[in-house]
C-alpha cells in the first residue's frame, strides 16, 4: 500500500501571504500618496518663484511685469509696453494683454526661463504662458483690487478651466493658507466649465464629496 499525501498551504502559510498581499497593497496606496503630495508641493515651488522673480523685477523697474510702460526700452525691443498704471490688465492668455506680456517681461529681464514661444494673438501652455508641473497652467489675473496667479486649465483667452478636485485644492489651500475657498490669500473657485458649487459648497466649503475636476486656484502675488 502506498501513501499518498494531499499538499496544499497550512494555515500558517496562507496567513503570511495574505500579510504579504496587505503589505503590497498599502505600500502602493502610500506611495500613490507620496507622488500626489510631492506633485502638490512642486506647483507651490513653482508658484513661489514666479512670486519671488514679480519681486524681483518690481526692485529693479518699479513697476509690474506686463504693466511696465518702459519695457521696449529697458529691456527689448521685441516686447510691448503696458500703461503704468499698477495693474495687470487683460486676458490671462490673450498675447497682447498686459496680463499676456506679464510672462514675456519676466523672460525677457532674464528672471524666468521663457515659457516656450508664442504664435498668433493667443497664448497657450507652454506656448507663451507657463504650464503648471500639476497639469493646465499658471496666469495672472486683477481682480477684487489685488494680483493672482491663477492655477486652471485652458479656456479660450482664460486660464479658468476646471482643473483640480476640490480635495487636490484644499490639500493646497491648507498648505500655505486658511483652508477656506472664500477667504485668505488662497481662493478656490467652480471652473468655467462646471456647475454651480462643485468646487465650493453653497455654504463655503469645499465639496470634497465631488472627486471630479472643479476648481480653480487663486494665490495672491
Amino acid at each position: 500500500m502506498k501513501n499518498h499525501h494531499n499538499s496544499g498551504f497550512s494555515l500558517v502559510e496562507l496567513a503570511i501571504v495574505l500579510i504579504v498581499i496587505g503589505l503590497i497593497i498599502g505600500g502602493v496606496l502610500k506611495g500613490r500618496e507620496l507622488i500626489e503630495s510631492a506633485r502638490l508641493k512642486s506647483v507651490l515651488t513653482q508658484l513661489n518663484e514666479y512670486r519671488v522673480a514679480t519681486g524681483t523685477f518690481m526692485d529693479m523697474f518699479d513697476a509690474l511685469p506686463g504693466d511696465f510702460a518702459g519695457a521696449r526700452d529697458y529691456i527689448s525691443d521685441n516686447l510691448k509696453n503696458g500703461n503704468g498704471d499698477g495693474k495687470i490688465d487683460g486676458n490671462g492668455l490673450e498675447r497682447d494683454s498686459e496680463a499676456g506680456q506679464f510672462w514675456a517681461h519676466l523672460a525677457g529681464a532674464g528672471l524666468i526661463p521663457a515659457p516656450g514661444e508664442a504664435t498668433g494673438a493667443a497664448l497657450h501652455f507652454d506656448k507663451g504662458a507657463p504650464s503648471a508641473r500639476i497639469g493646465g497652467g499658471i496666469t495672472v489675473a486683477y481682480e477684487d483690487g489685488k494680483h493672482w496667479f491663477v492655477l486652471g486649465g485652458e479656456n479660450g483667452p482664460h486660464g479658468n478651466k476646471a482643473l483640480l478636485t476640490p480635495q487636490q485644492a484644499m490639500s493646497l489651500d491648507k498648505k500655505i493658507d486658511n483652508g477656506l475657498p472664500n477667504n485668505g490669500k488662497v481662493l478656490s473657485r467652480d471652473g468655467a466649465d462646471v456647475p454651480a458649487n462643485s468646487c465650493v459648497t453653497a455654504d463655503g466649503k469645499y465639496n470634497t464629496k465631488n472627486q471630479a475636476p472643479a476648481c480653480i486656484m487663486y494665490f495672491q502675488f
